[in-house]
């Protein structure tokens, strides 16, 4: 038997803020942390079942949809420059230092930016070096503005003269720039804030008239949806209505035709699964 020790040298395993879905396993597609929102749905009086989720960058299901979802608010918000700032490591030693120190001069940078030419909004999204080192890159809707002006603007602020500005063009794809650098975020002790944005960077949504909400909720359940279905609706049938919304078919309430009608859409694309039993579950082997 080979008892050979690894390598001295050799790196931890890289532990990533927004994980794979395939980490975690659930037979109901939804947040593995999310609470319950117990309801009826009003045009079929079914209870309904709606997840609430954690909505945390850390969380494997909601990390990877708050990313996408950011990613197509970015690419509408129409951006011209990338441009990213760094860290001097000669004069760093500790990344929590840098990183509240640094982080306090990026209102100053862009303060300065607007001095020398008027509009700048951005999105900044933190990421950290090998070692350890805070960097931020820009995704900014503003006029021209020169790198070595830039460059000279924050090494007065921070000591470091490393910029990199770039013109946002046809060929860019601005969706998968900012997605890439949301999803290998990496784990940071020392802050949970990794993207913040200027007041007008977004446009401003359009007015829409509001819309009647299609369920009667009841008072919110403590407990994940998995947990909530199967021990209040054990072998009934469930349908995804949306993600995230489950209706329970339950027979003594509705028959089966006002069952298909209700189905949107029709229920040959609807996935329909049968509940374990609470005795299947507690005989089935552990993983």
């Amino acid at each position: 038997m080979n008892d050979t020790q690894p390598p001295s040298n050799s790196q931890p395993p890289k532990i990533y803020l927004v994980g794979s879905i395939n980490q975690d396993h659930s037979w109901l597609n939804c947040c593995p942390t999310a609470t319950t929102l117990p309801a009826t749905e009003k045009s079929t009086g079914l209870p309904a079942v709606i997840a609430i989720p954690c909505r945390r960058w850390g969380c494997k299901w909601c990390g990877q949809r708050k990313a996408f979802t950011l990613a197509c608010r970015v690419e509408r918000a129409t951006p011209t420059k990338f441009i990213t700032v760094t860290s001097d490591a000669k004069l760093w030693t500790d990344p929590r230092e840098c990183y509240d120190f640094t982080r306090r001069k990026v209102a100053d940078f862009a303060k300065r930016i607007r001095q020398k030419v008027g509009s700048f909004e951005y999105l900044r999204v933190l990421e950290t070096h090998k070692n350890g080192l805070p960097h931020y890159h820009f995704v900014a809707r503003c006029p021209y503005i020169p790198q070595k002006w830039l460059s000279t603007a924050w090494a007065e602020l921070t000591g470091s003269i490393i910029v990199h500005i770039k013109a946002v063009d046809k060929q860019t794809n601005v969706f998968r720039y900012i997605l890439k650098y949301l999803c290998k975020q990496e784990y940071i002790s020392w802050t949970n804030r990794r993207v913040s944005w200027s007041h007008d960077f977004f446009p401003k949504p359009a007015e829409t008239p509001p819309r009647d909400n299609p369920y009667i909720t009841r008072t919110r359940h403590h407990s994940h949806p998995c947990d909530f279905i199967t021990f209040n609706y054990q072998r009934q049938k469930y349908v995804e209505r949306r993600p995230g919304v489950w209706v329970i078919y339950v027979t003594s309430e509705i028959d089966h035709a006002t069952w298909n009608q209700s189905l949107q859409p029709p229920p040959e694309k609807c996935q329909q699964k049968n509940l374990p039993s609470i005795d299947s579950m507690k005989s089935a082997p552990s993983s």
